[in-house]
């Protein structure tokens, strides 16, 4: 029998399902290679989002939801909704001040990628001890590269069109706008997360993460006593004992009482 180690504290206990493949580095890099023919700016920013998007939490960190998670999570997505009457009117005005026929996909690429800066406090959000809002801040930077990502093509074809270049901006970066900022507040309130269920991990409710040990459950010292005693009398009692303390046990109990199981020979019909 394999058990699988499980974390110290039961309310940090996430990865049930097994992880999502992951789409290799080279790809990545080929993509911003890509990206790189039309504008060096672009393909550095989409490596940079890449980056960011894939790293993981710290270990320690807690994926019991509680209610200032949740609260702390939905100020992700008001800040994507309110920021647009900031960041807008900011990228127009860069837009008047830097655009002339002469202008480069990189500069272009710039007008759109400067309101980003007000958006620089939510990478806060990464250093948080909540397992949950650490990925809605992940998926909220997803949003906002989108929405950096669909300005800088409408920049780009301002010059020669400019009826597509409203329309992409107008309608594709409203949509994400506002439908990102809806399905977050609505992820947000029903405990989900897309990203996190990406990834492969689950969150813990507050009521089931109380693992209360039952009054017929095995403390540490009472399966030390049985490793020291396994040729005493009552060898059936011991496994019975052992065999309940791993199936409602804490997780330091189940590793002792695998090792209880593992000197009475239990191990393969366990």
């Amino acid at each position: 029998m394999t058990n699988s180690p499980e974390r110290q504290e039961p309310q940090s206990v996430v990865t049930e399902a097994p992880k999502p493949k992951r789409v290799s580095l080279l790809l990545y890099f080929v993509i911003a290679f890509i990206i790189a023919i039309w504008t060096a700016l672009g393909a550095l920013f989409f490596l940079a989002v890449v980056w960011v998007l894939r790293m993981n939490p710290n270990p320690n960190v807690s994926f019991m939801l509680g209610r200032n998670d949740k609260k702390t999570a939905q100020r992700v997505y008001t800040w994507l909704f309110l920021s647009s009457f900031l960041t807008v009117p900011i990228f127009l005005m860069s837009a008047a001040g830097t655009y002339s026929s002469s202008s480069t996909n990189n500069e272009y690429v710039l007008m759109a990628l400067v309101p980003l800066i007000l958006h620089l406090p939510l990478l806060t959000g990464l250093t948080s001890k909540s397992g949950f809002v650490y990925r809605h801040t992940q998926q909220g930077i997803l949003l906002i590269a989108l929405r950096a990502g669909l300005a800088s093509l409408a920049s780009m074809n301002v010059e020669d069109h400019l009826d597509y270049a409203l329309l992409l901006f107008v309608f594709g970066n409203g949509l994400l706008w506002l439908v990102g900022s809806i399905v977050g507040w609505s992820q947000v309130s029903n405990g989900k997360c897309w990203f996190m269920e990406g990834k492969g991990e689950k969150l813990l409710a507050p009521e089931t993460a109380k693992l209360e040990k039952p009054d017929n459950a095995l403390n540490d010292k009472e399966l030390e006593n049985m490793l020291k005693s396994l040729d005493a009398p009552g060898m059936n009692t011991a496994r019975q004992k052992a065999m309940h303390a791993f199936h409602s046990g804490t997780p330091e109990m189940k590793k002792r009482a695998v090792a209880v199981l593992s000197q009475l020979g239990e191990i393969e019909k366990f």
